[in-house]
């Protein structure tokens, strides 16, 4: 795919630099980093092969929340790439929800309603939010599965503690400070060039990616043990 030249002006504002620098990073990533490429090509391809053999379910509403996992999973790889280490946590994060809301349909039919009407009204907001909280949610993935509610349920924790929400961990990681005379010069890192914290946030993603795969195994089961996705997950899952 031949990419078009830049339009007349691009790069030389703060914005369009920004992106070039993080298009460069991600060009860096993919040359540097590749076992941890790769894993992450595994975990999309085996949501693009979900994505296929969920055709003609007769769940396709849980199926939907797949396709938007997907997409936020991407957005992972992406802010990983690129290097935004804290910034990264935020779609992984909605990737897990995702999930979770899912199979929530799955086990709860009838709530699709009440959450398809959150905006009919006071009340019809009232009754989304009370029904659809994040404990709601979690204890439906622990009746079915403790061991991938804990796994998930890790996962989404570190999420909020290193970005998905302004902790004090996400400020830390991303912030430097560098004595001066008579002063100290505090700097807030957009773009990281931390090999450790590259690493740590590729793998992050796909980590994240196989725990949302193993939530809609559990909603789609027997489509996903007929067609070979079960397998492929577990494979996924070693060396993360």
């Amino acid at each position: 795919m031949n990419l078009p030249e830049p339009p007349p002006g691009w790069g030389a504002d703060t914005i369009t630099d920004f992106i070039d620098n993080t298009r460069q990073n991600c060009f860096g990533v993919y040359d540097k980093f590749r076992q941890e490429y790769a894993k992450l090509l595994e975990v999309d391809t085996l949501f693009r092969d979900a994505i296929e053999r969920l055709n003609n379910t007769n769940d396709w509403f849980a199926a939907l929340f797949l396709v938007r996992s997907h997409s936020a999973f991407r957005a992972g790889v992406h802010l990983a790439m690129a290097g935004q280490a804290a910034e990264v946590c935020a779609p992984l994060r909605l990737c897990i929800e995702n999930a979770l809301y899912g199979l929530y349909f799955t086990q709860n039919p009838a709530s699709a309603e009440v959450w398809l009407r959150r905006n009919d009204g006071a009340e019809a907001k009232r009754r989304v939010k009370k029904e659809f909280t994040t404990r709601n949610l979690f204890d439906t993935l622990r009746g079915v599965d403790r061991s991938e509610a804990e796994f998930a349920e890790q996962l989404y924790e570190s999420c909020i503690d290193f970005g998905a929400h302004p902790n004090q961990l996400a400020f830390a990681q991303n912030l430097r400070l560098e004595d001066g005379p008579g002063e100290v010069d505090c700097r807030s890192i957009y773009l990281t060039d931390d090999c450790l914290v590259y690493r740590f946030c590729l793998t992050t993603v796909a980590r994240v990616g196989t725990s949302v795969l193993g939530v809609f195994r559990l909603a789609f089961r027997e489509r996903f043990d007929i067609t070979g996705l079960s397998e492929q997950l577990e494979q996924a899952r070693q060396g993360l």
